[in-house]
């Protein structure tokens, strides 16, 4: 239970940073193993109070049961906590939620952490295109990342359906085998 209640001082710590933002926490399971990490709250998500909803939750469900990954046993969080209207966030208002995003995930010590989309991505720490590096996964100390797309634009795009699969499937196996010392994994210099 313990993850719960530091899981709860992070929201606290935003809900007093960011007063005047309609804040959209991450949900799923304190303890899960897998974090998945997306952009930003659109419409849909800030008027359900959800980090992820409607066709995207969908895919992400189908993604997950496809791979034999029970839904119910995951985290899903965003970066940027709020629906950011019809503007691109800056990278310092991005930068503004990353300390918080890393506390979210310290509490919930997952063994994989999935970045879903650029932003997502961005703000794990990682600045790297992500059509060049999805699907490889990066030791991060204590949890390996795992960065894909998101799933929104697998709709109507079936190159990236594809890839976004491929890249579940490496998830299942990385989740199966032990975390590597940071010396024997591929790193980024």
């Amino acid at each position: 239970m313990m993850e719960k209640q530091k899981l709860q001082q992070v929201n606290d710590s935003l809900k007093k940073k960011f007063l005047n933002k309609k804040l959209v926490f991450g949900r799923g399971f304190a303890e899960a193993k897998i974090v998945f990490v997306c952009e930003a709250p659109g419409p849909e998500e800030e008027k359900e109070g959800k980090p992820i909803s409607g066709h995207s939750e969908k895919i992400l469900n189908q993604l997950l049961r496809a791979t034999g990954i029970d839904k119910n046993k995951v985290y899903v969080t965003n970066v940027l906590k709020y629906y950011p209207k019809d503007k691109i966030p800056t990278s310092k208002e991005i930068k503004s939620y990353v300390p918080f995003l890393k506390e979210e995930i310290k509490a919930i010590e997952p063994r994989v952490v999935v970045t879903l989309g650029n932003m997502a991505l961005t703000g794990i720490g990682l600045r790297q295109p992500l059509d060049n590096i999805h699907g490889r996964s990066f030791n991060f100390g204590s949890y390996d990342l795992l960065p894909t797309f998101h799933p929104k634009t697998t709709i109507d795009n079936e190159q990236t359906k594809t890839l976004i699969q491929n890249d579940f499937i490496k998830l299942k196996e990385l989740i199966k085998k032990p975390l590597e010392l940071e010396s024997e994994k591929e790193t980024m210099a």
